[in-house]
């Protein structure tokens, strides 16, 4: 898969290890990928929020999350076509998909990527695909929201081992991974600078499944030598991971005889740095369910305008703050002229139109106290499914000399949100003011509006509250 351009600033990867899970956390740029940090998590805990959370600085340096699934759970095939642009592999492979499947389209999540190599004799490229079951994939992705990990693409690092920079000697490339209770095995078949075949086989660490290991091996040679691309010959190259019987090293030997050689498998933060690279650069959305990553980014969105709510909040009362300030500097200032024109009679007039300005601009900081302390409680009391398009606050004087005041809110919502609209126009009939009276005199609702199209509601209410 060839290379893009990298915009990813930060990559954190969380894997299982053998007691609880492992972060790995990596900064990007545009040339290389470096490892800054490794971190143990013990058992159910959650990954630090300071690091795998993501906030609006996000916007300016992207954080990628990746999670892992285990190599034994996705299904491998090695595939021809023809040569073509990055862009044009998935979509080239779209036809072929349901044949490679081992379940129905519906149920997995598929992904590929061109292996080094030298093109076969009709000038193919040689492609790896891989696919895992869509509810495995699921899984793991609902168990790592529960923790707080919400992931940008799901990777298996093990699989990089088979993409390697450039063609591997001739032979049978086996890795053998001990599990908890399990063997894995990974095979890929290289002949003539060529990615023939890839096989994986999970087997239970008993006796009777190293019989069942060697009847798989000799059936892939079978169908190799069929095919007219296995030697009679083969040579091993046998590398392990974990504390790995010796009895599976002798098994081989009934398949390769003599030709085993000791081979040294990728370090572990080998195959997270490499397993970061790929996902910074590469085209293809790995093995990430589609329907996630949608959840995932409108949830980033959400919480950014949350965020923008309460920033704008806060610079309000900031602004009331300083207009609170000012005015005690006037009324300061007030207090002096009026002593003066108290010493100075021919100065008492002007001391009462100043007076009268000061009362004037006390009516219009009640006046901004009232809007304020009104947009404060709305935005509090507003439920996460509901979005605010519009706040309006207008001020007229009745006939009566009273200031009659209303707010007006307009906002949208999900289609089937009805009784949230109505329960929140039902709060902000209760809602009380800080000096413990009720807040609005009266709320009405002006209906709601269906965006078929969108798939939306369009709500108004308009809250009315009386007084000087």
């Amino acid at each position: 898969m060839a290379v893009k351009k990298n915009n990813w600033s930060s990559s954190n990867l969380f894997e299982p290890a053998i007691e609880g899970s492992r972060l790995w956390q990596f900064s990007s740029s545009s040339k290389k990928v470096r490892l800054t940090g490794e971190l143990k998590v013990p058992e159910n805990d959650s990954p630090p929020a300071k690091i795998v959370s993501k906030t609006w600085t996000d916007i300016f340096s992207r954080k990628m999350n990746i999670a892992t699934i285990p190599t034994g759970k996705v299904f491998l095939r090695v595939v021809n076509l023809p040569e073509c642009a990055p862009e044009e592999l998935l979509p080239m492979l779209e036809f072929q998909i349901e044949e490679l499947s081992p379940l129905p389209l519906a149920q997995v999540v598929w992904s590929a990527e061109k292996v080094s190599g030298v093109t076969n004799k009709q000038g193919n490229q040689t492609v790896l695909v891989m696919i895992a079951s869509r509810d495995s994939v699921e899984s793991r992705l609902t168990e790592l929201e529960s923790l707080g990990f919400y992931a940008d693409r799901v990777e298996a690092p093990t699989l990089r081992e088979f993409f390697p920079d450039e063609a591997k000697d001739d032979g049978a490339h086996v890795q053998l991974i001990q599990g908890v209770d399990s063997v894995l095995a990974l095979i890929s078949w290289w002949f003539d600078g060529q990615l023939f075949d890839v096989n994986s086989f999970n087997l239970p660490d008993k006796d009777e499944s190293r019989e069942d290991l060697v009847e798989k091996i000799n059936r892939v040679t079978w169908a190799g030598e069929m095919a007219g691309w296995m030697p009679s010959e083969v040579t091993c190259y046998l590398a392990k991971r974990g504390d790995v019987s010796v009895d599976w090293q002798a098994v081989l030997a009934r398949c390769f005889s003599d030709r085993i050689r000791e081979a040294v498998p990728m370090s572990e933060v080998d195959l997270a740095t490499e397993t970061v690279k790929y996902a910074a650069t590469s085209a293809s959305p790995g093995l990430m369910v589609e329907d996630y990553a949608k959840r995932y980014r409108q949830r980033f969105q959400d919480s950014l305008w949350m965020e923008g709510i309460k920033g704008a909040v806060a610079i309000l009362l900031l602004g009331l703050v300083a207009y609170f300030g000012y005015g005690n500097f006037l009324q300061s200032k007030l207090d002096n002229l009026v002593l003066q024109s108290k010493r100075e009679g021919n100065q008492y007039t002007n001391a009462l139109s100043l007076k009268a300005r000061v009362e004037t601009l006390e009516k219009r900081k009640a006046l901004k106290f009232a809007a304020l302390e009104a947009w404060y409680k709305v935005s509090v009391e507003l439920p996460q499914e509901l979005k605010f398009s519009e706040l309006t606050f207008t001020s007229d004087r009745t006939l009566s000399g009273k200031t009659s005041r209303q707010l007006r809110i307009r906002g949208s919502a999900d289609t089937g949100t009805k009784n949230l609209i109505f329960n929140y126009q039902e709060a902000l009939t209760r809602m009380e003011a800080n000096d413990g009276n009720t807040l609005f005199s009266d709320v009405s609702s002006d209906g709601t509006r269906e965006d078929t199209r969108k798939k939306q509601l369009n709500w108004a209410l308009t809250c009315n509250f009386d007084g000087e």
